[in-house]
C-alpha cells in the first residue's frame, strides 16, 4: 500500500521541484551577523551563539524539502546524487579555508597552530566535533582559541546530511504525522541528552551531533508538515492565517535579534536559549512560504528579501568559516590591539575571502562538478603567458606549502599551557617558554619581505591608583603565614613564588574565578591552613564586584590582612579594568585589612615577557609576579 502524500507521488509528465521563498537568505545573512558580533565584539551583552541554530533550522527545512522534491521526481530520493551535491557545495569552501587559514597560521606564531593537524583532519572529514570532544578540548576557552573551533557546526550538519537522508527514505514510506512524530522525538531525544550530559564544561552538551540536533529536526517537521506548499506542482492557494503568520514571523525574527544582543549568556541558556531560537525561526521561516500572502509578510520579505541581505546570505557560509581563523590569527599576532579595529578588519577580510571564494570556487564548481572546473582552469593557465602560467601555478602551491609547514611545526599546546605546565619546575628543568623575549613570536615576528619587526603594542589603560599601605602594617614573620589562593597566573609562576617566599601555601587551579574564593577560604580555615595573610588572585577569569570584595573579607574574618592581585590581560579580556577599579575600590574602603599587588603595573611595560596570550607570565615575567607579591607584604 502507497502511503506517500500527493506531492510525493511520481508524475511523469511534470517535474516537480521547490518553490521560491524570498527572504531565506536574509535570514542567514543575520544569522551569521548575530555569530560575527558575538565573537569579535568582547563583552556582547547577548547570546549571538543562538545564530548557529537558526543555520541549523534552515538546513533540516531546506535539505528534507529538496529528498521530498527528489522523491516526488525520482519514486525515491536519490542518495548517491544528493551526497554528490552536498559534496560539491560544502567541501570546496571549507578546503580553502581551512589550506587557506593554515597557511596564514605561519605568521601568526606558534600559539595560532597547536594542535593544527587534528584541527585539519577534524575540518576536512567532517568530524572537528567529535575530533576535539575526543581529545578534551573546550569549546568555549576564551584565553588560547584554537583556529578552526568554529568547524564543529559544520562537522554536525555534514553528519546530519550523511545519516539524515537514509531515515528520510523510510519516512517517506509512512504517512505525514507518523513523519512529523518521528522528527520531534529525535528532537526531543537530542534535547534530553543534551540535557544529562550538561556538565560544569557544556563543551560535549553544546558540540555533541546527537545532543545539539532539535534544530536540524525542528526544520524537518515544518518541511514534512508544509510539503504541499513548498513542493510546487499546481496553483497555490493562500492561507486563511496569512496575517498571523505574517505577525508571527515579525515576532520570531525580532525576538531573536534581541535574543542575540541582549540576553546574558548562562548555564540556564543550555539548551532552552537555543531551543527557543529554533523554535522561532521556524514560526520566521513558516511566515516567508508563498502560501503566506498578507502585508505583514510582504514587508517581511522585503525586509528579509533586500539586496545587501541577500547578498550576504549567498555568501555567508563563506563569511561563517573565514572569520573565526581570522580572528584568532588576529588574536595571536597582534593580542593588544583594540578589539573594535580586530572586529572590523576580521569582518572585512571575511567578507571578501568569502566573496573571492565563492565566485571563482564554489559556485563554479557547484554549477560544472569538479573535473570540469579543474579542467577549465587548465584551460586559463595554458592562455597565460609563462610568468602569468608559473604564477598561477606557484601560488596554490605556495599556500599548500605553508599549509604544511603549519601543521608539521604545530605545537600541542599553546605558549600560556606550556608556562602553566613549567610553573612549578626549577630554572633548570624547563626550556624557555615561548612568552620570552628571545622566544615570543607575538613580539618579535618574522615579516614576509625581509627582516624582523617589533610588533609590541601600546599597554591598555591602567587602573585607578591603589593607595599606599597604612604606616601602621606589620608584614608575616615568616612566610608559611601566607595563603595564595589563584588561578592559573599562579600556576605559572609557582616556582618564583616558593623562591621569593619560601613556605608560603598556594592553591590554585586553571580557570577559577573569584566566585569560588569564599568556599576554598573557609576549606583553608577548617584545616588550619589559612594563614594571617591572605593573597588572592582571581581576577583574570570573570569580573570582580565590591560584593565579591565583601564576601572573601566575611570569610577570612577580621583578624586576617587581605592581600588583593590586580589583573592584566587584552583589551578583549573587557572584565579586568572593572576588576582592578573594584581591587582599588576595596583598599580605599578598608584600609586597614586590604592591601594591593599591582601586577597591572608591574607587568604593563615588559608584555614580552607574557605567553602568547598576553596574559600567563613565563619565567622571567613569574619573577616580575612573585615579587610584586612580596614587596606587598614587606613593609
Amino acid at each position: 500500500m502507497n502511503n506517500m502524500s500527493a506531492p510525493d507521488r511520481v508524475n511523469s509528465t511534470v517535474r516537480i521541484s521547490m518553490r521560491r521563498i524570498v527572504g531565506l537568505d536574509g535570514l542567514r545573512a543575520i544569522a551569521t551577523g548575530l555569530v560575527l558580533v558575538f565573537h569579535l565584539i568582547p563583552g556582547w551583552a547577548g547570546i549571538g551563539y543562538i545564530g548557529v541554530d537558526i543555520f541549523f533550522v534552515l538546513s533540516g527545512f531546506l535539505i528534507t524539502s529538496l529528498l521530498i522534491v527528489s522523491s516526488a521526481n525520482h519514486g525515491g530520493p536519490r542518495l548517491a546524487d544528493f551526497w554528490r551535491r552536498r559534496f560539491r557545495r560544502l567541501f570546496p569552501a571549507v578546503f580553502v579555508a581551512t589550506i587557506g587559514a593554515s597557511a596564514l597560521a605561519v605568521f601568526a606564531g606558534a600559539d595560532a597552530r597547536v594542535a593544527l593537524g587534528r584541527q585539519v583532519l577534524g575540518s576536512l572529514t567532517a568530524t572537528y566535533n567529535w575530533v576535539e570532544i575526543a581529545s578534551g578540548s573546550s569549546y568555549f576557552e576564551q584565553a588560547s582559541p584554537l583556529l578552526f573551533t568554529n568547524m564543529w557546526s559544520l562537522a554536525v550538519e555534514q553528519q546530519f546530511y550523511l545519516f539524515w537522508p537514509i531515515i528520510v527514505v523510510l519516512l517517506l514510506r509512512r504517512r505525514t504525522r507518523w513523519r512529523i512524530a518521528v522528527s520531534l522525538a529525535i528532537a526531543a531525544g537530542s534535547i534530553a541528552l543534551h540535557i544529562v550530559l550538561l556538565g560544569e564544561d557544556v563543551t560535549r552538551s553544546y558540540m555533541g551531533t546527537d545532543t545539539h540536533l532539535w534544530g536540524l529536526m525542528f526544520g524537518a517537521c515544518l518541511a514534512f508538515a508544509m510539503s504541499r506548499t513548498v513542493v510546487g506542482r499546481h496553483e497555490l492557494a493562500a492561507s486563511p492565517r496569512s496575517a498571523q503568520w505574517g505577525r508571527a514571523g515579525w515576532v520570531g525574527i525580532l525576538a531573536i535579534m534581541a535574543a542575540g544582543m541582549t540576553i546574558p549568556d548562562s548555564l540556564a541558556m543550555y539548551p532552552w536559549a537555543m531551543v527557543a531560537a529554533s523554535a522561532l525561526t521556524v514560526l520566521v521561516i513558516r511566515a516567508l512560504l508563498p502560501d503566506v500572502q498578507s502585508a505583514e509578510s510582504s514587508a517581511l520579505r522585503a525586509v528579509l528579501g533586500s539586496r545587501i541581505l541577500s547578498w550576504i546570505g549567498v555568501r555567508s557560509y563563506g563569511i561563517y568559516l573565514w572569520h573565526w581563523p581570522l580572528f584568532v590569527i588576529f588574536y595571536y599576532r597582534l593580542p593588544l590591539l583594540d578589539p573594535m579595529i580586530v572586529a572590523a578588519a576580521v569582518a572585512v577580510l571575511s567578507v571578501i575571502a568569502a566573496h573571492l571564494s565563492f565566485t571563482y570556487i564554489e559556485d563554479p564548481i557547484r554549477r560544472m562538478g569538479l573535473r570540469p572546473w579543474l579542467a577549465s582552469i587548465r584551460d586559463r593557465i595554458s592562455r597565460l603567458n609563462p610568468a602569468g602560467a608559473i604564477a598561477s601555478v606557484t601560488a596554490p602551491l605556495l599556500v599548500l606549502s605553508l599549509a604544511g609547514a603549519a601543521i608539521i611545526t604545530a605545537p600541542s599546546v599553546s605558549s600560556a599551557q606550556q608556562a602553566v605546565e613549567d610553573g612549578g619546575k626549577a630554572d633548570a628543568d624547563i626550556h624557555a617558554p615561548e612568552g620570552t623575549p628571545d622566544a615570543n613570536p607575538e613580539t618579535i615576528s618574522p615579516i614576509p619581505g625581509g627582516g624582523a619587526q617589533s610588533t609590541t603594542p601600546p599597554t591598555p589603560e591602567a587602573p585607578e591608583p591603589t593607595p599606599e599601605p597604612t604606616p601602621a602594617f606589620v608584614g608575616p614573620a615568616t612566610w608559611d603565614e601566607v595563603t595564595i589562593i589563584g588561578d592559573s597566573i599562579v600556576l605559572a609562576s609557582q616556582y618564583s613564588l616558593s623562591e621569593a617566599m619560601p613556605g608560603v601555601v598556594i592553591d590554585a587551579a586553571e580557570s577559577r574565578s573569584i566566585q569560588a574564593a569564599p568556599t576554598i577560604i573557609a576549606q583553608h580555615a577548617a584545616n588550619g591552613t589559612l594563614g594571617n595573610f591572605v593573597v588572592v588572585s582571581l581576577a583574570t577569569n570573570g569580573a570582580i564586584s565590591d560584593g565579591n570584595v565583601d564576601a572573601v573579607l566575611d570569610a577570612v574574618g577580621p583578624e586576617r590582612k587581605v592581600v588583593f592581585v590586580t589583573a592584566f590581560g587584552p583589551p578583549r579580556a573587557s572584565w579586568i579594568p572593572d576588576s582592578n577599579r573594584a581591587i582599588a575600590s576595596a583598599a580605599h574602603r578598608h584600609p586597614d585589612r586590604v592591601l594591593v599587588a599591582d601586577w597591572y603595573t608591574a607587568i604593563a611595560d615588559h608584555t614580552d615577557l607574557l605567553a602568547g596570550d598576553a596574559v600567563h607570565p613565563g619565567r622571567e615575567g613569574a619573577k616580575i609576579y612573585a615579587e610584586t607579591i612580596r614587596t606587598t607584604l614587606t613593609p
